[in-house]
Parts: C-alpha cells; sequence; structure tokens
C-alpha cells in the first residue's frame, strides 16, 4: 500500500488572518488544492470567489472548467452537486438529474485574468469574498505595473465589504515586482516551512493596517517522480530554480577589462565587464552581482528615471556596448554563481535588453 504524502496545508497561512497570503515552494505540493479547497469553503459559507490568472491566454473557458477537475465535488458537497463547469467568467455547480438532463446552479464563482481588469470595472461581483491568484511568480513576462493593477481588481471585485488574496507561486524566479513594490525584503533570506507577517499603512483607511504573510512551503517529499540531473532538485525541493552557467575559465586577473557598466532593476544590481583574453584574441561578458562597498562605475542602465548624463534606460549605441550586446546573443557570458546567471536572465527580459 502506497504511504500516504503530506502536502501543504492553508491552515497555517489562513490562521495569520492576513489580507493578502503569499505563497511559494516547490511543484506538485498541493498548493492549488488547498486554493480549490477554499473555493469551495467559500460557497458552503453562502460566499463566492474569484479564480484570477495573469494572461487571458492562461484562463479561457476550458481551462477554467479542467481547473477543478481533480476535485472531488460530490464529496464536498455532500452528494448535492457532481462537477464545476465555467461559462462566460462564471462558475457553477452541474449534476444529472434522473431524466439525464444537466441541472446548473447559480454562480458560485468568477475567473478572469488580471491583465482585463478594466473590463471587470461595471460587473458586480455578488458576494465575493477570496481572490485566488494562480502562478503569481513567473519566468516570463509581468504586467506593466502588476501590483498596482491587482489594487485595482481587488477593489472592483470587493468593494466596500472586506476580502482576503491568496497568491500561490513556484519557486522559478527570484524577479518578482509584488516582492519589491510591498517591501517584502526578508523573502531571499526565508528558510522552507516559515511564514513572515508585514504590516503595511493602508493608504485609504487611516490607522488602519493591511496585513500580508508570506510563506514559502516547507519540502514535501515525494510529490514527483521522473526527475533527474543536476537541476531536479529545484523542482522537487522547492529551491529557488537556478540552471548551471559558465564560469570565467581562466581566472580573472587573466583577462583584460575592456569596457564595464551596471543594470539595474527593481532592488537587483549586477556589474557587467566586457573582457578581452590576450591568448586567443577573443571577447566575452562577466557578470557579477554589485556590492556597495565595490568600485565606482559612473555607466548604468537601470528601469528607474534618471536624469544623469551616464544613465539610460537601454544599451548606448557605442562600440564597447555593441560588444556587449553580442555577446549577449551569442552567448559568450561567464558568470560568478548559478544564482546570479538566473536572476541576470531573467532581469534581461523583464527589461527587454
Amino acid at each position: 500500500m502506497p504511504k500516504k504524502r503530506d502536502y501543504w496545508n492553508r491552515k497555517a497561512i489562513f490562521e495569520t488572518g492576513a489580507d493578502y497570503m503569499l505563497v511559494f515552494g516547490q511543484n506538485c505540493a498541493g498548493k492549488s488544492y488547498q486554493g480549490k479547497l477554499e473555493c469551495i469553503e467559500r460557497w458552503k459559507a453562502g460566499e463566492r470567489f474569484f479564480f484570477l490568472r495573469r494572461w487571458q491566454s492562461d484562463i479561457n473557458q476550458n481551462i477554467a472548467t479542467e481547473y477543478f477537475d481533480d476535485m472531488p465535488i460530490s464529496e464536498l458537497t455532500n452528494g448535492e452537486w457532481e462537477d464545476i463547469v465555467a461559462r462566460s467568467g462564471s462558475y457553477y455547480f452541474t449534476r444529472t438529474n434522473e431524466a439525464g438532463e444537466i441541472e446548473k446552479s447559480d454562480v458560485i464563482g468568477y475567473y478572469g485574468d488580471l491583465n482585463e481588469w478594466q473590463r471587470y470595472k461595471s460587473r458586480v461581483f455578488l458576494n465575493c469574498t477570496f481572490i485566488l491568484y494562480e502562478e503569481y511568480i513567473t519566468d516570463g513576462v509581468y504586467l506593466d505595473d502588476e501590483p498596482l493593477l491587482l489594487f485595482r481588481l481587488r477593489t472592483t471585485i470587493f468593494r466596500d465589504h472586506p476580502g482576503r488574496v491568496l497568491m500561490l507561486g513556484n519557486s522559478v524566479s527570484r524577479i518578482v515586482p509584488y516582492h519589491v513594490e510591498w517591501s517584502l525584503n526578508n523573502i531571499p533570506k526565508m528558510k522552507q516551512g516559515t511564514i513572515d507577517l508585514y504590516h503595511m499603512k493602508d493608504m485609504e483607511n487611516k490607522g488602519k493596517d493591511v496585513l500580508i504573510a508570506v510563506e514559502f512551503g516547507g519540502h514535501i517529499k515525494g510529490t514527483g517522480q521522473g526527475f533527474f540531473g543536476q537541476n531536479a532538485k529545484t523542482i522537487v525541493s522547492g529551491e529557488w530554480d537556478v540552471k548551471n552557467y559558465p564560469r570565467l575559465p581562466k581566472d580573472h586577473i587573466d583577462y583584460e577589462l575592456l569596457y564595464d557598466l551596471v543594470i539595474e532593476y527593481q532592488n537587483f544590481g549586477f556589474v557587467v565587464e566586457l573582457l578581452f583574453d590576450d591568448e586567443d584574441g577573443t571577447r566575452l561578458v562577466y557578470v557579477y552581482p554589485r556590492k556597495a562597498n565595490g568600485h565606482k562605475i559612473d555607466r548604468k542602465i537601470t528601469d528607474k528615471f534618471s536624469t544623469d548624463i551616464f544613465t539610460s534606460r537601454y544599451f548606448k549605441d557605442n562600440i564597447p556596448e555593441g560588444y556587449i550586446q553580442e555577446c549577449l546573443a551569442t552567448e559568450r557570458v561567464c558568470y560568478s554563481d548559478n544564482l546570479t546567471a538566473t536572476d541576470f536572465n531573467g532581469i534581461l527580459e523583464q527589461m527587454d535588453l
């Protein structure tokens, strides 16, 4: 008889009473299942839920229906209903009556994408008290000002009544706008299985705090199979997803430094050096984290506004930065460590460099 597995449970983070609950960790740990259980619990309490994804392509009618396919609906509703279906932005329970006809319940919840949040401004989400945001962490591209868009959508859905937001993600990238915008500064230092609480001042309701709870889900053994190789532990353990990247073939001192600049994005900063190898006459790029006490570098590429003449949003049209772009395009890049490489490449994608 197979051994019963212990999956992640929402109990601890819900007991914090937080308005926003962010949970990240390994794949297949039961996060989504617990989120869906909470949706059903809301229905039992006479309330409704909103299932949220980032893009419209993530949440069409078929995907929205299939999301609940693993839920034992008959058991959870005491035999009253058999299935859940999604239709035109709303969820319903269904069952087959004695005549073989499909019966449909009243609306039990809603679904939609954050990218089209403005479409929902004129809608009424009656008794909706819970938003379930799946895959809030991505190794792809985020929406512009995404945390602000979530605030606006939350206001549209909850209106003047209280509600809670559960945000679920896998540890695929540390480049997350929510973590920076909400000053969740301890996340890089969190240990698996721990919960941090952050108290933020509510800008609309003076004297009231917004409570944010962040949980780094603990390692759940036996949640998948068929994973092997050097990168498998990022899937099965929930550690930050990093791949193996090239290191400098020789000591750093053996190269000639031709040019350097800094690339900054959110609270990440990297030094990018254009190096020359005298032995074979080749150029390559070396990337490592910028340190506060490091040597001064005037040239900077950043997502922040600046009037400094050495600072810009993109690469400049000059010879050394052209060489750097050529090395990036042809993958002639070495890194100080794998985590730096993973973060740096994620930032290049976010900044479209």
